[in-house]
């Protein structure tokens, strides 16, 4: 079992790594398949909402995310598990993930914090 550092590297590498593009889709599987529900819920949630479909900048940041849910039924399960759990429905109350846009590294931050209290 990874500890919280490892699973908040993990989680910083997958969210910059569907942003940029540098993270194959195998690698992304491999990384999210391993990560807490509540952070790859987070992270698909999150670049949803910064990325919108309407902004044409988007589409290669949801292309990714699409290929990610797509290529794994686990990745799915655990983002559907992490909705349910009461620290993402916190997140979204306290927070939102648009603040968050170009930050995606501090939401991680705050999502793993809350996590290990």
């Amino acid at each position: 079992m990874a500890t919280m550092n490892e699973e908040r590297d993990a989680a910083r590498r997958l969210v910059s790594g569907l942003e940029s593009g540098a993270l194959s889709t195998a690698d992304a599987v491999i990384i999210a398949e391993d990560l807490d529900p509540v952070l790859v819920y987070a992270i698909v949630s999150f670049l949803r909402a910064v990325y919108p479909i309407t902004d044409p900048a988007a589409t290669s940041v949801l292309d990714r995310v699409v290929q990610l849910t797509a290529t794994s039924p686990a990745v799915v399960r655990l983002h559907r598990k992490g909705g349910e759990d009461p620290i993402a429905g916190w997140f979204e109350s306290e927070h939102g993930y648009s603040a968050f846009r170009g930050h995606g590294d501090r939401m991680v931050d705050c999502i793993v914090e809350k996590l290990d209290s």
